[in-house]
């Protein structure tokens, strides 16, 4: 993807700061797991939280360079692009699981066929759902364009609510012992210690 400005200077983390930034991803990920199946101990918290400090890595540059998930498998290249797409000062990464990244490139396409310079704001999960928040290129949007956007963005939230976030095989609403919410499969649910959220009164 071609850029210009200052998107053109976007930071390049060496080999050892991505070493100590993915184990120190490795770690909390590990955490997580074991927090929301009850098996986290004192010191499975502390020694998460002792990489983080430990990671000696300015936080402008850690924020602005390109973080292509170590998971992206073939979807590596569509995901850099999507990245680019995000200004300084927003964090370039995605903050959801790999499940859904064939949701986030078929999204990211079907928005470019619109406009291709659109810019990304932030790909994350929120309540169980991915919330794809994005804005057209231009100053002053035809409302016809913004429309048809947020069409785009409002399916893939909707898909989200029946794709496992971190399989990808079809999946529901899941709570954790710790009330965080996530859209699992059975198997991936048992695996994290989720358990189904059958209404709102679960």
């Amino acid at each position: 993807m071609t850029v210009s400005g200052e998107d053109a200077d976007i930071p390049e983390l060496t080999v050892g700061e991505k070493i100590r930034l993915r184990a120190a991803e490795s770690d909390i990920n590990a955490m997580s797991e074991a927090l929301n199946n009850g098996t986290a101990t004192r010191d499975d918290v502390n020694a998460a939280f002792a990489h983080l400090r430990a990671l000696d890595i300015d936080p402008h540059k850690h924020r602005n360079a390109l973080h292509v998930p170590a998971d992206a498998g073939v979807h590596a290249s569509a995901i850099e692009a999507i990245l680019w797409r995000i200004p300084n000062g927003w964090g370039r990464q995605l903050s959801v699981d790999v499940g859904w990244y064939p949701l986030v490139v078929a999204t990211d396409a079907k928005l470019a066929r619109l406009d291709t310079r659109y810019r990304v704001h932030q790909i994350k999960e929120k309540f169980g759902t991915l919330r794809y928040y994005c804005q057209a290129s231009i100053e002053d949007p035809d409302p016809e364009l913004l429309d048809a956007m947020d069409v785009i963005t409002d399916d893939a939230e909707r898909a989200s609510a029946i794709t496992c976030e971190r399989c990808g095989e079809p999946g529901i609403l899941h709570r954790s012992r710790l009330a965080r919410v996530k859209t699992l499969c059975v198997s991936c649910a048992e695996q994290l210690g989720f358990h189904a959220v059958l209404n709102d009164g679960q």
